[in-house]
């Protein structure tokens, strides 16, 4: 005779009564088993959202500002079973931030279903768009001129630096407004860095007008959003394209000013909270 499990009994039970019934349930975790005839399956039924409150707490939320993250933090998980993660790739210009409220504690039996988690990505700042997002693209001088104006009060000469003001910078945008339709004859590199440009009129060759540009000029722009401004050293790019310049500008290893950002955002997120904090991907293995 063959022996009597709970699998034969449910089958032997929905086929004689020929409806449902409920089988082996966990009414501590909300969750039923019911056996469906007349072909014997077995399906699981979750209730947990039908109670008064959850059974546990778990969730995903995303966080738009730093001080957001650590309160979230600080308010729903332990010191213990709470880790922090950062994940940060300079070079392509990403980091961000993953709380995981219920991860493993730090005993071997602690473990926890990671299901809890808080993510911050930190937002760049208007002005790190911009100029990051036109970095080394080719302009018109009259593209780069508008964009030099529209943007002037980023550009930055610490004192003593040589660098060129932004009021500077507005002249030699002007000049170019001013060239925009003359023909590009000669460019001559003059003793402090700088670079004299040499512009003919079309029709009177002998018309000259020269303009000095500035090889390297300095921003001081945040990178993240609400964030302490940086300085970020830039170098001016130009090239002849059938008698017309043509002008770009290249961002000085903005890596390296992403990294310095990032690891103020991440000492006060240690501070603050005082959780284990890890560098990497808390769920590398899903």
């Amino acid at each position: 005779m063959e022996p009597i499990t709970a699998k034969n009994l449910a089958e032997t039970l929905a086929t004689e009564m020929k409806a449902p019934i409920e089988i082996a349930s966990d009414t501590a975790r909300a969750l039923r088993r019911v056996a469906l005839p007349p072909n014997w399956r077995l399906e699981e039924h979750d209730d947990e959202k039908l109670l008064a409150a959850p059974l546990r707490k778990h969730a995903r939320v995303r966080l738009r500002d730093s001080e957001s993250f650590i309160d979230y933090v600080k308010r729903h998980g332990s010191l213990d079973d709470c880790t922090v993660w950062c994940l940060a790739n300079y070079v392509e210009g990403k980091v961000a931030f993953t709380a995981i409220i219920n991860d493993h504690g730090s005993l071997p039996t602690a473990s926890a279903w990671r299901d809890h988690r808080a993510q911050f990505t930190p937002e760049f700042s208007e002005e790190w768009r911009r100029w990051n997002g036109l970095n080394k693209k080719q302009m018109t001088q009259t593209e780069f001129a508008a964009f030099l104006e529209d943007n002037l009060r980023d550009v930055a000469a610490p004192d003593g630096s040589g660098l060129p003001s932004g009021s500077a910078m507005l002249e030699m945008a002007i000049a170019f407004e001013a060239t925009q339709d003359m023909r590009f004859k000669s460019a001559i590199r003059l003793s402090n860095g700088g670079v004299n440009l040499s512009f003919v009129q079309d029709d009177d060759a002998q018309t000259l007008q020269k303009m000095a540009v500035f090889e390297r000029f300095a921003i001081g722009i945040p990178v993240f959003w609400n964030g302490d401004p940086y300085q970020v050293d830039a170098r001016l790019r130009y090239r002849v394209r059938d008698g017309k310049l043509v002008f770009w500008f290249e961002l000085v290893r903005t890596d390296k000013i992403l990294e310095a950002a990032a690891q103020t955002v991440i000492a006060a997120i240690r501070e603050k909270t005082g959780n284990p904090f890890f560098f990497g991907d808390p769920f590398a293995n899903q």
